[in-house]
């Protein structure tokens, strides 16, 4: 087909506004509110088993974000020098988000009884924290010998703030307990477009919009989008792709991300829309294709994911 790649980012840019400039595309989420900060205590009964953290006197730090990144925190404790890690300390994130946890502090007090140290964590930068959760484990002696803990030994304390503000957990421990503390972070996704189905653009509402695209002219690229795979060959309109009915759902999709500025969007789009158009060719109505079915399968699933609004960033547009 002479001509069919150029100008594609181009022409999906242009159509891509053009879609969704009326109605207009969602908006950035922000976090307007402080985040939730929850104490929780579990009772371990002595002897056996230690606490999740691993060992009876240790202070974990848990960073959950669902981005990655680094994450610095500052540690400290009062008068103690039993660090397990230097200060300040970062945590870095996976880049598809998850929990990284360290053992930053194990306590050398062999006694509770009324004693404690203090440990101050405080993260430094949390512009999207949602929430702050402590995990109290607590060693109790089989009765008739409990261990019963004072108040300032279970007086941990997330620090109120409101968001941006550097966030601050003081924990308290001893040899007959454990801490676990966790920041967690969520990021909402920065919205770039958003993308309409295959279904809207044959219809009265989406079919106007529709551009001359990947070597279609506009009437070409609307009838396709019309035509339906069936032996009544009033409903396919004039157009033809063999005998895998398949290749006309992939081409259809690859017109309608294009149209949704795929070319522009997420890697994974950009390369299926890539993949498509090399296995795929014709003029006219004709399509054609050098794909097997397994290959337009997994193109199927990549670029309808994106039209229907599943990539972060890309919501689906309001109809």
């Amino acid at each position: 087909m002479t001509n069919r790649k150029l100008g594609v980012l181009a022409i999906a840019v242009a159509a891509f506004a053009g879609a969704c400039a009326d109605p207009a595309g969602p908006e950035a989420k922000t976090l307007l509110t402080s985040p939730t900060m929850n104490v929780t205590s579990e009772n371990i009964l002595h002897p056996g088993a230690n606490p999740a953290v691993g060992a009876w006197g240790t202070v974990e730090l848990c960073k959950t974000s669902n981005v990655g990144g680094d994450f610095q925190f500052t540690i400290s404790e009062n008068g103690v020098a039993n660090l397990l890690v230097t200060s300040p300390h970062t945590i870095t994130i996976p880049a598809n988000g998850g929990t990284v946890c360290v053992d930053v502090y194990v306590s050398p007090t062999t006694v509770g009884f009324g004693g404690a140290e203090n440990v101050t964590i405080t993260e430094t930068t949390n512009a999207n924290l949602t929430e702050i959760n402590i995990i109290q484990y607590k060693q109790m002696w089989v009765p008739p010998n409990p261990l019963n803990y004072s108040a300032n030994e279970l007086d941990d304390t997330p620090t109120n703030f409101q968001p941006g503000d550097a966030a601050t957990a003081v924990l308290n421990s001893n040899s007959d307990m454990a801490r676990r503390v966790t920041f967690v972070n969520f990021t909402p996704p920065t919205v770039v477009g958003c993308t309409y189905t295959k279904g809207w653009y044959q219809n009265k509402n989406g079919s106007p919009t529709v551009v001359a695209v990947d070597g279609r002219t506009k009437e070409e690229a609307q009838t396709i989008f019309k035509s339906t795979p069936s032996p009544n060959p009033d409903k396919n309109l004039g157009v033809t792709w063999g005998t895998d009915n398949l290749l006309h759902n992939l081409y259809q999709q690859l017109l309608a991300a294009l149209l949704n500025g795929g070319a522009s969007g997420p890697a994974a789009v950009q390369q299926a829309i890539l993949d498509a158009q090399a296995g795929t060719n014709g003029t006219g109505l004709n399509i054609t294709t050098t794909l097997d079915h397994d290959e337009m399968a997994a193109l199927v699933e990549t670029l309808s994911a994106f039209n229907e609004g599943e990539f972060a960033g890309w919501p689906h547009c309001d109809d």
